[in-house]
């Protein structure tokens, strides 16, 4: 979901956005105090000054309009402006604005007439007879209305700052259409801040300059401006309204949320916030909850509104033509209406064609973006979103031409720049057909990946395409990325997907392209394992293209983590644990938002875990073919709603209840030790105070005193716990941590075995008496306790960590393997386990298992000659010779030093029979290592004996 692209369609009809710069000639004080007030957006506050005076005073009742206005009362702000027009062009000019924004035209184009009648130079009047000669698709005469403020403002030194506004979206209306990219800069550095030195409390010029650069997608200066505007009207329900879109567009759902609420507590009828309401439905997969909110909350504020058709459209076309490139009837119909209007509605079909994309209808949005542009070639808007489609499509070629175009019409849109300067990198990539995908990298330092991930992917997609049933019509599109032009990697790879370097992941589908950052790039500082990584995303590219981008968000989600196999991550097992209980669960309804609204990073592990959960639910229940009868449903266009009694022949209720059960059965499965919570000190504070003698309390107050470093308060604290309940585990720990830190290790050691309870242990106590047992060498029993831990608490690794280091301490080979697979099934992307499980095999003569753990390792880490040695040392006891050379080969071009993977090497090519490669190794090494053991003889073994003399 990309809010902020919406914001050019926002623009586009700025009119309903503008807000309350009040400009009036009364002297009188109260109406100058109402006017800060009303500015300040205390509008019940101005409204009492206000109305007293509102029928006698024609600023007075433009005043109380305008608060009227912003609480959402439009109806009785006509009815004040109209008591008092009489023979004022500001009152008339006001009326127009409320006609307007409620789609009346012709009443809106009566009060133009009529204030400009009264007052040739009322420049809102102007500025909206422009507006209405625009969406009356009269472009010409827009373009002259506009001009005419422009040319105004060349003729008069203008000295109101409202003025002013009205002249700016002029001016940036007239700069869209005619690419007069200076003008943008004109206004965010000159006008809009000449406004606030005529009247610093005016925070439009703010608001107006903050969705200047939100429109140009820099988001920086954008929260800068809207946040001066909010700090200085904290009311104002546009601004709010704005920065919901912004929030929305840094993934901040939570924010966005409670933002968007603010804008309709102020003002329930703004149109701006309801379509952001309505944009949250849609894109959690509820279009028919999107279209209700369109159709009875937005569309009764302004029949008219594009914005808002252009929205309902894109519901119809979903609800209606879920797959296929047909339109919709309903949509044919609008249609009809819009374009019999306005001929030249390029914001209803910039709108739809949004929309669309943003259910990765990219056919069709196309279309509809070509659409915009052939009826409304001034808008810039379309060019450079269908740009950006096209490389989500992976039409590279094709984009850069709409690109540039782009990039020429309006400099300053970051988005299109960073793209174009992505394409720029792209084009100085590499690429390698490996005959099922197109491959592109960095040709200098990523070759070696790109040579394993091509074998990769090439040994494994025709799996993966049978294990769904489809294989996609075209090669897909994988790009790597690297660090380039001093930029990282990571973002790179952000604005290849998204224009802009804020995505928090390293890899992502669009159902075209796969992107990700290289794990070169990330070497030593966040590894991860590569290979499961395009596994995951290329189950989307097959996924979203096998049903034609319906599948919902979190099938697609379950349905790559599923395929990654290996246990559930001890991550997941605490959310489980932490939130089934409570009911704190998502369901088919609210998972979408897990990922694409997360609350907190709790609810987007948890939207993972459970978006897994349900495929296994499924093949407990029903068997591995429901998942693809599923999947049936989704490329047949159903919804979640639709497709859960379709496919299983039950209510969706009752396949909720069942998932709920199957949650509660994993849970009920789980067991874990309870570890006392750090963070709690005031709250236990007041409860050891309100009843000092629960044993429990004062133990937990014990705690978190030795967690402060306050020790003696954590001694007495503990010590009236144990006289309270004796042998209180948690407190003994307190006791003795205290101990080892005056270093009596016996003492210690006493207090724990004789409190501690093996059948129900605190696990503090239990790890630290391991750790002391261990300390002494006593590997048997401080297996034997980690162990107990271990049985108890299976969701924290640490149990299982600690067992490896008694084992490798103990020199107990066979089960430090045993641990060290466990952690590195656990945790796939560590590098570690996976080369310690190598080195064992290999010192035990278990070389499958030796070549399975190297390989794994190569998967984490591909620049690791370490491992190829082992990896071919591996294929050498399997008698693979020609492979091994090709690791040692490897080995020796990442580690030139390593004097065992040139020996390696030769000897590989000895027993491969290529005496002449193995002389040449071994000269190579001998020049590096002239003294290395065994390298000399074997090279004189190599020499063929001297022919003798002839007689």
């Amino acid at each position: 979901m990309r809010f902020v692209q919406r914001l050019t369609t926002v623009l586009l009809a700025a009119w309903p956005l503008l807000v309350v710069g009040v400009a009036y000639t009364a002297e009188e004080e109260g109406l100058g105090e109402a006017r800060g007030l009303l500015l300040a957006g205390k509008y019940a506050e101005a409204e009492e000054i206000y109305r007293p005076v509102a029928e006698k005073e024609p600023a007075a009742a433009l005043g109380l309009a305008r608060c009227l206005r912003e609480t959402g009362k439009a109806d009785e702000a006509a009815e004040v402006l109209g008591k008092a027009a009489g023979d004022h062009a500001a009152l008339h000019a006001e009326l127009a604005r409320l006609a307007f924004e409620r789609g009346d035209y012709p009443a809106a184009q009566k009060h133009v007439e009529r204030a400009i009648a009264l007052d040739d130079d009322q420049l809102p009047a102007r500025w909206l007879r422009g507006e209405l000669y625009r969406v009356a698709g009269r472009l010409e005469k827009a373009e002259l209305a506009y001009r005419w403020l422009i040319r105004y403002y060349n003729d008069h030194d203008v000295k109101d700052a409202e003025s002013l506004r009205w002249i700016g979206l002029a001016a940036a209306r007239y700069a869209r259409w005619n690419r007069l990219d200076d003008q943008f800069s004109f206004l965010v550095n000159e006008l809009y801040p000449d406004a606030l030195k005529l009247d610093p409390a005016y925070w439009p010029a703010h608001y107006e300059a903050g969705l200047l650069y939100l429109e140009k997608y820099n988001q920086g200066d954008a929260v800068r401006e809207l946040r001066a505007a909010l700090e200085q009207n904290p009311q104002a329900p546009e601004v709010l309204a704005a920065l919901a879109l912004l929030a929305v567009a840094e993934r901040d759902i939570k924010e966005a949320e409670e933002l968007l609420d603010r804008a309709l507590k102020v003002n329930p009828r703004l149109l701006e916030a309801l379509q952001g309401k309505a944009d949250l439905a849609w894109a959690n997969f509820e279009p028919r909850e999107a279209l209700d909110l369109l159709r009875e909350k937005a569309l009764p504020l302004n029949p008219l509104s594009e914005a808002t058709l252009g929205r309902i459209a894109a519901c119809y076309q979903v609800l209606d033509v879920p797959v296929g490139r047909g339109t919709s009837g309903r949509v044919e119909k609008l249609f009809a209406e819009v374009t019999g209007r306005n001929p030249h509605a390029g914001e209803f079909f910039y709108t739809l064609a949004v929309q669309l994309e943003d259910r990765n209808k990219l056919d069709q949005a196309e279309r509809f973006y070509r659409r915009a542009i052939e009826v409304m070639p001034q808008l810039l808007g379309p060019r450079s979103q269908l740009a950006m489609l096209q490389m989500r499509a992976g039409d590279e070629a094709a984009a850069r031409t709409m690109l540039e175009q782009a990039f020429d019409a309006d400099p300053f849109n970051v988005r299109v720049h960073n793209m174009l300067e992505v394409l720029d990198v792209l084009d100085g990539m590499k690429t390698r057909d490996t005959g099922r995908v197109l491959l592109r990298y960095d040709g200098q330092q990523d070759e070696l990946l790109a040579r394993y991930a091509a074998k990769y992917l090439d040994e494994n997609y025709d799996r993966w395409c049978r294990e769904f049933g489809y294989r996609p019509p075209g090669k897909p599109l994988i790009e790597i990325f690297n660090t380039a032009r001093g930029v990282p990697g990571q973002q790179w790879f952000s604005t290849r997907l998204i224009g802009l370097p804020y995505l928090g992941v390293v890899a992502a589908s669009t159902g075209r392209v796969v992107a990700m950052t290289s794990p070169n790039e990330l070497q030593g500082r966040r590894e991860f394992n590569w290979a499961r990584v395009m596994r995951h995303e290329f189950v989307h590219v097959i996924t979203l293209q096998q049903t034609d981008f319906n599948i919902p968000h979190w099938y697609t989600e379950g349905l790559a983590v599923y395929l990654e196999g290996g246990p559930r991550p001890q991550q997941w097992n605490e959310a489980l644990l932490k939130r089934v209980p409570v009911g704190a669960v998502f369901n088919l309804g609210t998972i979408n938002f897990g990922f694409t609204r997360p609350q907190s990073s709790d609810d987007w592990t948890m939207a993972y875990c459970q978006a897994e959960l349900y495929v296994e639910y499924v093949l407990e229940r029903w068997g591995r073919g429901w998942l693809r009868k599923l999947l049936g449903a989704y490329a047949e266009g159903l919804t979640t709603a639709e497709a859960i009694p379709h496919v299983f022949g039950i209510s969706e209720e009752a396949f909720e209840r069942g998932y709920r059960e199957y949650l509660e059965g994993i849970v009920d499965g789980l067991s874990s030790l309870d570890w006392p919570e750090p963070g709690r000190f005031d709250e236990l504070l007041k409860s050891h105070r309100d009843d000092p003698d629960d044993g429990r309390v004062a133990a937990e107050l014990a705690y978190a005193y030795l967690l402060r470093g306050a020790n003696d308060e954590a001694r007495a604290t503990a010590e009236k716990a144990v006289n309270l309940v004796p042998k209180q585990q948690l407190a003994t720990y307190v006791l003795a941590r205290l101990k080892v830190k005056a270093e009596d290790f016996e003492g210690a050691i006493r207090l724990l075995e004789d409190a501690l309870d093996e059948d129900s242990p605190q696990p503090n106590a239990l790890n630290l008496l391991a750790a002391l047992r261990l300390k002494e060498k006593k590997y048997g029993e401080a297996e034997r306790l980690y162990a107990v831990g271990e049985r108890l608490d299976p969701v924290n690794l640490r149990w299982t960590k600690a067992l490896a280091r008694v084992h490798l301490l103990a020199e107990s080979r066979d089960k430090l393997v045993e641990a060290l697979k466990r952690l590195a099934e656990a945790d796939p992307d560590d590098l570690n386990y996976n080369k310690k499980l190598a080195q064992l095999a290999l010192d035990g003569n278990d070389y499958p298992a030796a070549a399975d753990w190297a390989n794994r390792a190569i998967r984490i880490n591909v620049m690791d000659g370490q491992v190829h040695r082992m990896a071919g040392q591996a294929l050498v006891g399997l008698k693979e010779h020609a492979a091994a050379i090709e690791e040692f080969n490897t080995a020796v071009e990442l580690t030139p030093d390593d004097p065992q993977s040139r020996f390696a090497l030769a000897d590989a090519y000895l027993q491969n029979g290529q005496p002449d490669e193995a002389r040449e190794a071994l000269e190579a090494l001998l020049e590096r290592v002239p003294d290395y053991p065994g390298a000399d003889v074997l090279l004189e073994s190599l020499e063929e004996p001297e022919k003798p003399d002839e007689p």
